[in-house]
């Protein structure tokens, strides 16, 4: 297994933002470093698909069916076949371990049993650290319309995991999960990585597009 810090960043960075609804919606999603813009994608959401615009490549999403496509196959990948293939990764993260470079081993350890303390900073902000990869949410409370959002939210993160293949996607999925369990929905997300020597921290932003 090889490791490298951009997919953690991607991962990091990836949750996207969305709000779900009876109709489509479409968010600009921008990624800063130290105040400069890394990149800029176009999120798309409909009542049972969204698609992720990153430059000329579109990525699509079966929100109804719950699965993403495999643009290199053609072939629609499941969410059971993905919590499969993550199973099989725990495994063989942990056989690797060894093999990282020390100075992000605790890192790699941690990606695949990742923990987080919890802090509601209360107005919308969320805290998760743990001194290896360490959040800060800025939200809006919703009561709904957040179903979409947390499909597509889900579906990415095994997504970009099972492509690259170089970082288990668990501590993006706890995220996820501690946003949809208080029905929190992200406007803003720094990140910081402590956790991997000279990391930079990220900040990602959303705009709804107007109609």
């Amino acid at each position: 297994m090889k490791f490298s810090l951009q997919p953690v960043i991607v991962s990091a960075l990836h949750i996207a933002v969305l709000v779900g609804s009876t109709s489509a919606e479409d968010f600009v999603v921008t990624m800063l470093s130290n105040g400069e813009e890394l990149s800029r994608s176009r999120l798309s959401i409909e009542p049972d698909a969204a698609t992720l615009r990153v430059g000329d490549e579109v990525e699509s999403f079966d929100l109804k069916g719950t699965r993403w496509l495999d643009g290199r196959s053609g072939v629609w990948v499941t969410l059971a076949q993905c919590e499969a293939w993550a199973k099989q990764t725990v495994a063989i993260t942990k056989q690797s371990v060894a093999d990282a470079p020390a100075n992000i081993r605790q890192f790699v350890s941690w990606t695949i049993e990742p923990s987080f303390e919890i802090q509601d900073r209360g107005a919308g902000t969320l805290t998760l650290t743990s001194g290896v990869v360490d959040y800060a949410i800025a939200g809006e409370q919703r009561e709904e319309g957040l179903s979409n959002f947390f499909r597509y939210a889900k579906l990415n993160a095994y997504k970009k995991a099972m492509v690259e293949r170089k970082v288990a996607p668990f501590a993006e999925l706890k995220v996820i999960e501690e946003l949809e369990r208080r029905r929190l929905f992200p406007v803003v997300m720094s990140v910081e990585i402590p956790g991997v020597p000279s990391a930079p921290a990220f900040e990602i932003r959303t705009e709804a597009v107007a109609d």
